[in-house]
C-alpha cells in the first residue's frame, strides 16, 4: 500500500494487520506508548457532541448550555450512580459515557473496542441507495498531549486541547478502555474540527471500512467477545445483545 493510498480493511484480521503496523511505525518511538481508537459508523467531522447541537435559545453559548447541563446532572446522578464524582473531569467523564453532551470526545486504548463502535449498527444509506463507509480513526499521541494538571485545572475553563485519562467513575469507561480529548471552545462558540488541528492532524491515521463488511466484521469481533454486553456491562447492553443474538439486523444475511 503506498503512502497516499487510504487504509481500507475487510476483515478483522487484515485490521489487526494494520494497527500492528501502525504500532510499529509509533509506538517504537521513545514518546509514544500507545495509540487511541475512535470508531464512527460515518465519516464525520471530530467534534464534541456540545458543539454539534442545535440550541433551543439561539442566544445561548455552548459554555453556558453545557454548564446549566452539568449542573442538573450533578444535581440528579446520585440515586443513579454507583460512584460519585469527586470533581468536574469526573463529572464530565461519567456525562459523556452515558450520552450527555460535553466538550470531551471519546476514545479507547483498545483498537477492537474502536472498531466495534464503527461497525456495530448498520451503515448509513445515502440518497442514492449506496452504503457509506465507517471510519475507525488512530491517534498515536505524544507525552506532551496528555492533560496531567487535573487537580489544579478545571475542564470547563479548558484553553488547549488535550488527552485525558479520567477516574474509572463507571463500568463503561472501565469496559471500553475509554480516554478522552478534552477540547477548547473557541470565542467564537465553535470548535476547532480535531483532524484539523494543526498539533493534532498529522498524528491522526483514518482506517475505513465499506459498509457493505460491517455486518461480518460484527460477527466477527462477536466470536472475539466484543458486543454489545462485554462494552455495555449493565443490563441494557446485556439486553441489547441477547435482542441481537436472536435476531438481525437491516445489513445482515446470516
Amino acid at each position: 500500500m503506498s503512502e497516499n493510498e487510504p487504509i481500507v480493511i475487510k476483515n478483522v484480521s487484515q485490521y489487526i494487520d494494520e494497527v500492528d503496523m501502525l504500532y510499529m511505525l509509533y509506538c517504537d518511538k521513545e514518546v509514544n506508548s500507545e495509540l487511541l481508537f475512535r470508531g464512527q459508523t460515518v465519516d464525520l467531522p471530530l467534534i464534541p457532541k456540545i458543539g454539534r447541537l442545535n440550541l433551543r435559545k439561539k442566544t445561548d453559548s455552548k459554555i453556558k448550555t453545557e454548564k446549566l447541563i452539568l449542573d442538573e446532572f450533578r444535581r440528579g446522578i446520585l440515586p443513579l450512580s454507583e460512584f460519585k464524582p469527586e470533581n468536574n473531569w469526573d463529572l464530565l467523564a461519567l456525562a459523556q459515557h452515558h450520552g450527555l453532551p460535553t466538550r470531551l470526545l471519546d476514545w479507547s486504548c483498545s483498537a477492537l473496542i474502536g472498531l466495534w463502535f464503527a461497525v456495530c449498527k448498520p451503515p448509513v444509506i445515502n440518497k442514492y441507495g449506496k452504503a457509506l463507509n465507517g471510519i475507525v480513526w488512530v491517534f498515536a499521541p505524544t507525552s506532551t498531549d496528555y492533560r496531567t494538571d487535573t487537580t489544579t485545572a478545571d475542564p470547563l475553563n479548558n484553553n488547549i486541547t488535550k488527552v485525558f485519562k479520567s477516574t474509572i467513575i463507571s463500568k463503561r469507561i472501565s469496559a471500553q478502555s475509554g480516554v478522552f480529548t478534552v477540547h477548547k471552545i473557541l470565542d467564537s462558540d465553535g470548535f476547532v474540527r480535531f483532524e484539523n488541528n494543526k498539533v493534532f492532524k498529522k498524528k491522526l491515521i483514518p482506517i475505513h471500512i465499506k459498509g457493505e463488511d460491517f455486518a461480518s466484521i460484527r460477527k466477527q469481533l462477536s466470536i472475539l467477545g466484543i458486543n454489545n454486553a462485554s462494552v455495555f456491562p449493565d443490563i441494557d447492553g446485556f439486553c441489547k445483545n441477547l435482542e441481537w443474538r436472536y435476531s438481525k439486523l437491516e445489513d445482515e444475511k446470516f
